[in-house]
């Protein structure tokens, strides 16, 4: 009996998984088994593969002397998109033209670009920053760079800023590798 049992579950099993799935196209399939809450209507495609990284480059960057708290002066370097991305390691690196006559700080600060937080950011307030800083020490070498720091994403775009505590410009570059 217990036999008979297995082999009538395996062919309504069988049965079941061999139910023809309804093809409006070679190579498309209509789905038809979602409860009402998550109905899917029409087609379902995807065009390309979603991509798993991507660097970003923020080259050449003069960065004059500007303080961190200094938000309206802040050296603008653009947007970022990081799209469908999760996460982010920054990598920081610049040219001091000069000697510096103390010890100074290079940052990048990504702030979300949503109204919001740039008006906070006006005000000198940073909200949801994503940081890297570098530090260059008096008589240092033209060539300096920051270690990379990963970083969680929580906003599909982000304005990219630097400041520099130095009284030398830096020629500053920031590298933005976006993965899943």
């Amino acid at each position: 009996m217990k036999i008979l049992s297995l082999i009538v579950c395996g062919m309504l099993c069988l049965a079941a998984l061999s139910a023809p799935i309804s093809s409006a196209q070679e190579g498309s399939i209509t789905i038809s088994n979602f409860p009402d809450i998550q109905t899917v209507d029409g087609e379902v495609e995807i065009a390309e593969p979603i991509p798993a990284n991507e660097m970003k480059r923020f080259t050449d960057i003069t960065v004059t002397t500007v303080k961190r708290h200094e938000t309206n002066r802040l050296i603008d370097g653009g947007v970022l998109e990081a799209g469908p991305f999760t996460a982010i390691s920054l990598s920081l690196g610049g040219f001091v033209e000069g000697t510096p006559s103390e010890p100074a700080t290079i940052g990048a600060v990504l702030v979300p670009d949503e109204d919001f937080v740039l008006e906070a950011l006006k005000e000198g307030v940073y909200l949801f920053p994503i940081e890297l800083t570098m530090n260059i020490p008096q008589e240092s070498l033209p060539y300096v760079g920051a270690q990379s720091e990963t970083h969680q994403l929580t906003f599909p775009r982000y304005r990219v800023y630097f400041y520099n505590t130095s009284p030398r410009t830096v020629k500053t570059q920031l590298y933005a590798f976006l993965m899943n």
